[in-house]
């Protein structure tokens, strides 16, 4: 079992990802909207101005907001098949940068259910 973390960095492909989630049968995830550092940075040193400036040209062309998306993967045989399918389908961009992907294994999953009044 694995948990599967993409770190969309270009909104436009949110809605192709999650359509090749339901035709792989990824059942459930769950999208955070998220913030990278450089952007973080910036804001907390009130160094905005920078996203414009002089040093636009070192940072991604788009330091907006970005998603992170998180769902587990049951079955270890199907982790490549979807990895294999999101990194085919993001290839046609203008973006330097789309974002990233990593897994991680998964020991266990506990649900959270309320307790039953007799």
């Amino acid at each position: 079992m694995q948990i599967l973390f993409i770190v969309l960095n270009d909104l436009s492909h949110l809605q192709e990802i999650l359509e090749i989630f339901i035709k792989l049968k990824v059942r459930g995830a769950t999208i955070l909207d998220s913030e990278g550092m450089a952007k973080a940075v910036l804001e907390s040193q009130g160094l905005n101005f920078l996203l414009g400036g002089p040093f636009s040209k070192t940072l991604p062309e788009k330091v907006n907001g970005s998603k992170t998306i998180f769902t587990v993967i049951p079955e270890e045989e199907k982790v490549p098949e979807v990895v294999s399918a999101i990194q085919n389908a993001l290839t046609d961009t203008h973006e330097k940068v789309i974002g990233f992907m990593f897994t991680l294994p998964v020991s266990g999953i506990y649900p959270l259910k309320p307790k039953k009044n007799k």
